[in-house]
């Protein structure tokens, strides 16, 4: 009974040691570097291995279920140490697991052939049996590999080392295939937080509601005008100006008709969309036929796929982008808004549907070109320049050239804060960013800069006389890219009052008011900027901006 419990004792030993290894390097547990901390899945690897291989900006990834936990700005070192395992690391050596008894007698095997009754002395190796040299000789084995027993105990010991050495190698290109994949799906959700900012940037700075308060008002005017009208003259002008309203929105009509048809087109397809099916889909709908190609259908509602809604969207996204890059070497010159954006196709036709009653203006319309030579802009820069002007900003790292970043400016929605940024910006004011350093960054999260004065957050105004303002409501979501002012750290604070800082946003930050404009080039760079940062958010590196203005 006593030997049963041993041995059973005995299986169990190597579990207990598993539990004291890291299950990521491999290294046993101690109360220094190599702690074990929990992370919130309940895995826990050793503190090592959270500062170096699984950690990503203020986020650590277990590399077991690939879920995240947040760390904030304290780091792995906040964690919670698990303590049952930190103890049975310091004290396995002095538990006793089970009754020790006596070492069992050796098995006595017989060292004799039972045939030819002399010694065992070789081994097949094919049979993987013990025989003597009688046995050797005959024709059962006269094909195998016979070996002393000393030679075949090396061979195997030589052929286990291999193969031991070989799973080892394989282990390790798992592991690094496992860290490549993960690589790979974190490249996947930043494209998709990338899109979830671009189609919300559409949604917010949506300008059609600007045009139809616009358009309400002009026609409120034409019609107050033409009940004040008291000659032929005035209402001669009222005429012309009403057409010229009434072409207008004729073409804005047709462009938003055509615009959804395609929407519907790229919804309810049932195939993926490549060039080609496109630019069919696309002559159809300036033909009047059928929107849908010849091997596409339209799919019920309840049979949509989203991936695939998804997978059209971004390849008229590309076809957009394929057409504007044409258009551009055709005319040999490139508008700057367009060439920091991927516009939308405009899919207006030369001959529009016939159900489009009222006449469009001639000329409108370039020939065999299914883009109009003016294109609408981005969701992100569709706005005239003067409503939405751009500031770039050439930035140095201890006095190194790294590159330049270009600010988009809502001028329409943040009037206060874009003249106080753009005078900073040109240095009209007498006072601005021109080398102006970076004094907070935060790796994958934000950069802060702005405090011309004391370049470390207390200091910094306004180009008002108050020296501090407060900010425009602009009701903008604060999400990857955009930028918004920033409190300065003094007493007035809880006034919400701003000044000149102001802060590049790397990741969605609910609650962050203030914005007002965001980046339309250079973003990788404040990516890598912000990686310059320590764990308390301050530069290792004199990151300057060397120049700024307006373009």
């Amino acid at each position: 009974m006593i030997r049963v419990i041993f041995a059973e004792m005995e299986s169990v030993v190597p579990e207990f040691e598993e539990l004291m290894l890291c299950g990521y390097c491999k290294q046993k547990f101690n109360e220094t570097d190599q702690s074990p901390k929990l992370l919130s899945c309940k895995h826990y690897f050793c503190l090592q291995c959270m500062r170096t291989s699984l950690n990503k900006g203020q986020e650590l990834y277990c590399v077991y279920c690939w879920k995240r936990t947040e760390i904030g700005e304290l780091g792995p070192e906040s964690l919670p140490t698990y303590a049952p395992v930190l103890c049975l690391t310091k004290n396995f050596s002095q538990m006793k697991l089970g009754v020790k008894v006596p070492d069992k007698p050796a098995k006595v095997i017989s060292e004799n052939c039972h045939t030819h009754a002399m010694p065992l002395a070789l081994w097949c190796h094919t049979c993987c049996s013990p025989v003597c040299r009688a046995c050797a000789t005959t024709t059962d084995h006269s094909t195998h590999q016979i070996k002393s027993q000393n030679e075949a105990k090396d061979q195997l010991i030589a052929e286990l080392q291999i193969d031991l050495a070989s799973m080892n190698k394989m282990l390790s290109e798992i592991q690094r295939l496992a860290m490549q994949q993960r690589e790979f799906l974190l490249k996947i959700l930043e494209a998709c937080v990338t899109l979830k900012t671009h189609v919300e940037a559409d949604l917010t700075n949506n300008a059609s509601h600007f045009e139809l308060t616009e358009t309400r008002d002009t026609l409120a005017k034409l019609r107050l005008n033409l009940s004040m009208a008291e000659n032929l003259s005035d209402v001669h002008n009222l005429y012309s100006s009403v057409n010229v309203e009434k072409q207008r929105l004729q073409l804005r009509y047709q462009e938003m008709y055509l615009q959804c048809q395609l929407d519907d087109l790229i919804r309810n397809s049932s195939v993926i969309f490549d060039f080609q099916l496109l630019k069919q889909a696309l002559s159809n709908i300036h033909n009047g036929d059928p929107v849908y190609p010849s091997n596409s259908r339209a799919l019920p509602t309840n049979q949509q796929n989203p991936i695939l809604f998804l997978a059209n969207y971004c390849m008229s996204q590309l076809y957009s982008r394929h057409m504007l890059s044409k258009q551009q070497n055709v005319n040999g010159t490139l508008d700057y808004h367009n060439h920091n954006s991927v516009p939308p196709i405009n899919y207006l036709s030369h001959n529009p549907p016939q159900h489009l009653v009222m006449p469009a203006p001639k000329n409108i319309y370039q020939e065999n070109n299914l883009m109009m030579q003016n294109m609408i802009h981005s969701p992100q820069i569709r706005n005239p320049a003067n409503m939405c002007p751009l500031y770039y900003f050439n930035i140095e790292v201890n006095g190194a050239q790294l590159g330049r970043i270009v600010i988009e400016v809502r001028a329409d929605v943040a009037p206060k804060m874009a003249k106080n940024f753009g005078l900073l910006t040109t240095g009209e004011a007498g006072m601005g960013y021109k080398g102006c350093q970076i004094f907070q960054c935060w790796e994958g999260e934000s950069v802060i800069t702005g405090d011309f004065e004391h370049n470390n957050g207390r200091g910094g105004r306004s180009i008002f006389e108050d020296s501090y303002f407060l900010p425009d409501d602009t009701k903008l979501m604060a999400v990857r890219g955009t930028v918004g002012m920033r409190r300065t750290q003094k007493r007035h604070d809880n006034l919400g009052m701003v000044g000149s800082q102001f802060r590049i946003i790397l990741q969605e930050m609910r609650g962050f008011t203030g914005i007002f404009g965001h980046v339309v080039e250079g973003l990788e760079l404040v990516e890598k900027i912000s990686t310059y940062g320590d764990t308390a958010g301050k530069p290792t590196k004199n990151i300057l901006i060397a120049k700024c203005g307006k373009l």
